[in-house]
């Protein structure tokens, strides 16, 4: 288990970019899924076609619980949106069905999501565009999709629509002592809550390793926490880089919380700068 610090505070929904410490940024991009299941339900096989490559179209086929097809769709939408809008500002015009988006694990569906940019594309002499992102993460709920996109670092995101967790299920996937350290942290959630919070918290911060819940419920858990800073243990794979600096921004939108990580990595000379924080023990 690596000793993560943590940096993290209260945040009004994101939108736009968040340079990272030390160079970088992040950008999100926030989707309400009714808007794609409406177009999606105006022209399935054009919208479809505009916005996913061959194989994200065999994965879409697999899924055969309509509304899970729609939150899937939607991951994509958001993610393909914001890529197109990056490489639009830096003069590159690709299709968002030329870009693709599927999980690591066999099949696409699951997993840490990757984006590539398949060859083929009527990208001209050149091939395709070196894409200047460097993670990728995407969440959805019945309600929202988001994709949060990384340009040096890594990122995670999740979402989650507000609940009150049973006690059944607090024993299940927390310590007693992240129940207690919930309770004085989330001072800003209804008491019933903060353990979602604690929750997207701790998903946010699995994505941006690319592990989530690999190890089961105990991968990361929260050892101390205040206001502005917590130490979570990880169970990292070997040879995981835990970062130099990581950040957590959570908050409330409507009746869901977020939750975006950031993970800075070294520097590649490897030498602390003056004056950052070590994220790790």
């Amino acid at each position: 288990m690596k000793a993560i610090r943590v940096c993290w505070a209260e945040a009004a929904v994101p939108g736009g970019a968040v340079t990272l410490p030390g160079g970088g940024a992040v950008t999100t991009e926030w989707l309400p899924v009714a808007q794609v299941r409406g177009d999606y339900a105006a022209a399935p096989a054009a919208y479809s076609a505009h916005y996913l490559g061959p194989a994200e179209l065999s994965v879409f086929a697999r899924i055969t619980v309509p509304k899970r097809q729609v939150e899937w769709l939607a991951g994509r939408v958001a993610a393909k949106r914001l890529v197109c809008l990056t490489l639009e500002r830096l003069g590159l015009a690709v299709p968002p069905s030329e870009l693709a988006v599927l999980g690591r694990k066999p099949g696409g569906r699951a997993g840490k999501p990757e984006l590539s940019a398949p060859p083929g594309g009527g990208y001209g002499r050149d091939g395709p565009p070196e894409l200047p992102i460097t993670d990728i993460s995407l969440a959805h709920t019945l309600r929202f999709a988001v994709c949060g996109l990384a340009s040096g670092g890594r990122v995670g995101v999740d979402v989650e629509p507000l609940r009150s967790f049973s006690p059944a299920l607090l024993r299940t996937v927390f310590t007693e002592r992240e129940v207690a350290l919930a309770e004085s942290v989330f001072p800003a959630f209804d008491p019933a809550h903060r353990a979602t919070a604690l929750w997207v918290v701790k998903e946010a911060l699995l994505k941006a390793y690319g592990i989530g819940f690999a190890h089961g419920w105990g991968t990361a858990r929260l050892r101390g926490a205040g206001p502005a800073a917590a130490v979570f243990d990880i169970n990292l794979p070997a040879g995981t880089d835990p970062g130099d600096r990581v950040h957590i921004r959570y908050g409330r939108l409507t009746d869901h919380i977020f939750a975006i990580a950031t993970v800075t990595p070294w520097a590649t000379d490897g030498h602390q700068q003056k004056g950052q924080l070590r994220a790790w023990d």
